[in-house]
């Protein structure tokens, strides 16, 4: 299928309040998306914690990272980088998004991710990590973990599972648990209450898992894939859970790819947190696309030409 077919059959979010239908389908002007979707919550980001190391952390790499449950935090200075956002090929830094400075921002590293915490959301912005082919099987099944709180994050702000029962909303994985497998410790952070969101049942277990698990298929196919996804929320108020309430609710979700074997390619994927199941071509946005949705800069260590390029194309026939 061609660039211009998947383009006139993307679904984006058309909103009842907005278009009064409830199955519409096709791409909306930039000025639609943004009166539409926005991730700002109209604060700044959120400050370093008074522990944070002064200097730019250092960012070991995988899979000799043996970080255990230590958190690694961005240095949030103005003007100040992650170190391993500066260079290509320095491992699953290469899917790290730019800083944000529209939302609350706290950095935290784990095992085989990384993601940016939301102190007003209480969700993650992003999550994003390198998958190998190797890491796409392993012994450790998602039975030997339980959903947790985030002991790394100020009490206040932290999110418990009870938060979501009866909620009528499941606990989302963004860093999946399928692409935990290989590592005991991996698998106990994928259940990490920061590495969750509130998705409907029918999402979660339906096109959001097939996508999951066709990007296994695509990390064993080209070695490796880098990911990043997360929530979308409406620029108007958004519905929360918890007790009290206040656990925000995504509109929808979003999630690129980018692999760099052969000739670098990306593809970007927008999904509405509702139920349904579509094909897969339907959901195809360009990383372009997506990050006029999220107000977000994907995969900005790789070469100008070759981020210009990748993020401008989406074809889902070219995987």
């Amino acid at each position: 299928m061609n660039n211009h077919v998947i383009s006139s059959i993307t679904l984006l979010f058309v909103a009842l309040s907005v278009s009064g239908c409830a199955n519409c389908s096709g791409k909306l002007s930039a000025e639609a998306e943004r009166s539409m979707y926005d991730l700002s919550q109209g604060a700044a980001s959120a400050e370093c914690e008074s522990g944070a190391e002064a200097g730019q952390p250092k960012r070991p790499e995988r899979p000799n990272d043996a970080l255990g449950q230590e958190t690694r935090l961005r240095d949030c200075r103005p003007g100040s980088r992650d170190d391993g956002m500066a260079r290509v090929g320095t491992g699953e830094s290469l899917a790290w998004p730019a800083r944000l400075t529209n939302v609350p921002e706290l950095v935290l590293r784990r095992k085989a991710y990384a993601l940016s915490f939301n102190t007003e959301t209480l969700l993650p912005n992003w999550v994003a990590w390198k998958l190998t082919g190797e890491e796409a099987d392993g012994p450790w099944k998602r039975k030997s973990a339980k959903f947790h709180e985030d002991f790394d994050i100020d009490p206040k702000y932290r999110v418990y599972p009870s938060d979501y029962s009866r909620s009528g909303y499941d606990r989302g994985h963004m860093c999946p648990a399928g692409d935990n497998k290989w590592d005991k410790e991996a698998m106990r952070e994928c259940f990490l209450m920061t590495n969750i969101c509130p998705q409907l049942h029918s999402l979660n277990s339906g096109d959001w898992n097939s996508l999951e698990m066709q990007c296994r298929a695509w990390a064993r196919q080209y070695g490796e894939i880098y990911i990043v996804c997360g929530p979308i929320f409406s620029k108007k108020s958004n519905k929360k859970i918890g007790r009290p309430r206040r656990v925000a609710v995504p509109v929808g979700f979003f999630k690129v790819v980018l692999c760099m074997r052969g000739s670098p390619k990306a593809i970007g994927f927008v999904f509405k947190n509702a139920p349904g199941h579509h094909a897969r071509n339907e959901y195809v946005n360009t990383v372009d696309d997506v990050e006029r949705i999220v107000n977000m800069d994907f995969f900005p260590a790789l070469p100008d030409r070759v981020e210009n390029r990748v993020e401008a194309k989406a074809n889902l026939a070219d995987w």
